[in-house]
């Protein structure tokens, strides 16, 4: 029986063993990086939005470019009393919810603020996953 050749079980099973923790490096690598991607579209979405919705306001004005806006409460889950002029927008890169503060109208020139939040995996808004850019607009 010394001159068989070929592997033992014991060998394959340890063999076996290696690759599949080799496999499953690479899988979770690439899960991670999907995860990733989506959220890096969501983050280059979000700010798109935002900066289009600025440029906007500095174009027409706050009361042009927010007219037929909703004013109504923020989700609960994002921590933010009050009301708020808000839209809800669908895009191929998720569910964005854009809202709109502005500083008292004494202030000189008043600083428009555009918040948008964005849909998390788990569903719903998340007030870590937001952009916010501002614009003092002169008058």
């Amino acid at each position: 029986m010394g001159s068989e050749r070929g592997f033992t079980f014991v060998e394959v099973l340890v063999v076996m063993a290696v690759l599949s923790f080799g496999v499953l490096g690479v899988l979770q690598t690439t899960l991670l990086a999907a995860r990733l991607e989506l959220r890096s579209r969501a983050i280059t979405t979000g700010t798109f939005l935002a900066q289009e919705r600025l440029e906007r306001i500095g174009a027409l004005g706050w009361e042009r470019a927010t007219a037929g806006l909703i004013s109504a409460t923020l989700p609960e889950a994002l921590g933010r009393g009050g009301t708020w002029l808000q839209e809800e927008i669908v895009r191929p890169g998720g569910r964005f919810l854009v809202a709109y503060e502005r500083e008292a109208p004494s202030a000189e020139p008043p600083r428009c603020t555009v918040h948008c939040f964005w849909e998390s995996a788990r569903g719903g808004f998340d007030p870590r996953q937001v952009v916010r850019l501002s614009l003092r607009r002169r008058r």
